[in-house]
């Protein structure tokens, strides 16, 4: 069998990335909804609107990475987003297959394969979510490392932290990698990538240390506080079986079991390469951990985060699987080669299950009982007239289905606490029960208590809908009369 798999190898691999590709596609376009609830919608928002406003590409929220590279993507519309993140995906995958061929060369189709049907990856697809792109980014910076373009490698991880914040955990693995490989011109090249946008940053919004005081996740955790509260230390890792599968996670603890043996008999140096792959999985996976553990850095405990590491898994199974075929005790037994093509067939067939399994259930994507709410307001919103009033609203969704531009002030003031001090007498706000006592810090009460405002319409479902911290979700809708 690998031998048969080895001859017809990468014409098997680009017909599971063409079947792969095609179905992601035709389940974008039946699916009226997306993953990733509303920052998937602002991520689409602010990449949208960067060529008509463009500060927007130095967001920090949106990631300016993100902004500039999906910009032209998303002028398609979201189906544009689901095509970059396919992208993404067979890229992250083939550059899994190319790290593993150095690291475990007879099963590095097993890196592809892992990556390309990873159940976490496969299920962020859909959306509009930085994920999908920052696994492309971190693995694009491992397959530099690894094939020892050293300068490239630390010039782009300069700029992981440019594509999500946590790029700055695998900074520091690379940093700690070429220190060991006494590469310390390259290092130099890290340096670039901050230095870079806090320049920007500086010239344009005038901010001289803007990678600070322009990062939304440092002054939430500065203001103290926490929307979605906290969790045990165990989350992540029970939920290891639907995202990365359960025999996954079996063989990445075989795998770590393997490296710590090499690494005793042999020393650091011989098994450098996997070592780094196993850093910069295991770090980012407990750096997320603690995060939600300790309620920081405004962490939710989402489980699509682990789609940044997702293609490290696959390269450390590939390890893995190579090792076991390769024990004394298996390579002595008479039907060696027997026992290997089950166990390979058994890896593939697995790893095609797992993501039916936990989430075939899910397609076509519809709307959250959140939007369709939110639907019923648009369509009352749409009989009142009051596109030249100034809407104040937090709920990205709305934007998209009113046709509202959310970064034309004249149009639309993001609903802040400190918004208030901005409103002026005919502006209409929109309060919800998500993001309204939440991130805008203003308590329904406080509304309808406040008389420079009237209540002109609501949205109470008959049944609840639960919503942040399981609180009935519900919509009103005030008019500004002084």
């Amino acid at each position: 069998m690998t031998t048969w798999l080895s001859k017809y190898e990468r014409a098997i691999l680009a017909l599971a990335s063409f079947v792969v590709a095609a179905f992601l596609l035709y389940l974008a376009t039946i699916s009226p909804g997306v993953e990733g609830g509303m920052d998937s919608y602002n991520h689409y928002l602010i990449a949208k609107n960067t060529w008509s406003h463009p500060y927007l590409f130095l967001d920090q929220w949106g990631k300016p990475i993100y902004n500039l590279l999906v910009s032209p993507f998303v002028q398609l519309g979201m189906i544009g987003a689901v095509v970059f993140n396919i992208l993404c995906l067979v890229l992250s995958a083939f550059l899994a297959y190319k790290i593993a061929q150095k690291i475990a060369p007879s099963f590095a189709f097993i890196a592809f394969l892992l990556t390309l049907f990873s159940p976490v990856f496969l299920d962020n697809i859909l959306s509009s979510l930085t994920e999908p792109l920052s696994a492309l980014l971190v693995t694009l910076s491992i397959f530099l490392v690894v094939h020892k373009r050293y300068s490239l490698a630390a010039l782009l991880a300069g700029f992981l932290p440019f594509a999500r914040s946590e790029g700055f955990l695998i900074l520091g693995v690379i940093l700690v990698y070429l220190l060991l490989k006494k590469e310390y011109r390259a290092i130099l090249y890290i340096l670039i990538g901050s230095l870079f946008f806090n320049t920007l940053g500086w010239i344009i919004e005038g901010e001289p240390f803007w990678i600070i005081t322009k990062n939304p996740y440092i002054s939430f955790a500065l203001s103290g506080v926490n929307v979605c509260g906290s969790g045990g230390l165990s989350h992540f890792l029970y939920a290891g079986h639907y995202t990365f599968g359960q025999v996954t996670c079996v063989l990445l603890v075989l795998a770590t079991l393997f490296l710590a043996w090499d690494l005793v008999k042999r020393g650091i140096g011989y098994q450098i390469d996997i070592l780094l792959v196993l850093a910069v999985f295991s770090i980012y996976f407990l750096a997320h951990v603690l995060l939600w553990w300790l309620g920081m850095m405004g962490s939710c405990g989402y489980i699509r985060v682990m789609v940044v590491i997702a293609p490290m898994a696959a390269i450390l199974v590939a390890f893995a699987t190579q090792k076991l075929v390769h024990l004394p005790q298996i390579q002595h037994l008479k039907n060696h080669k027997i026992y290997t093509s089950v166990l390979l067939l058994f890896l593939v067939v697995n790893a095609m299950y797992v993501p039916y399994r936990y989430y075939g259930y899910k397609y076509p994507l519809a709307i959250s009982e959140e939007q369709e709410q939110y639907v019923k307001v648009a369509d009352w919103y749409a009989m009142q007239g009051f596109e030249n009033r100034t809407k104040i609203v937090l709920y990205p969704y709305f934007s998209i289905i009113a046709n509202i531009d959310p970064y034309d002030k004249n149009q639309l003031l993001e609903f802040w606490e400190s918004s208030f001090q901005f409103t002026k007498k005919g502006d209409i706000l929109f309060w919800d029960s998500h993001f309204g006592p939440n991130e805008c810090n203003t308590p329904l009460a406080k509304l309808e208590a406040d008389t420079k405002w009237k209540k002109i319409y609501s949205v109470v479902p008959g049944l609840k809908i639960s919503t942040v911290n399981d609180v009935p979700f519900e919509i009103h809708v005030f008019e500004k009369i002084e």
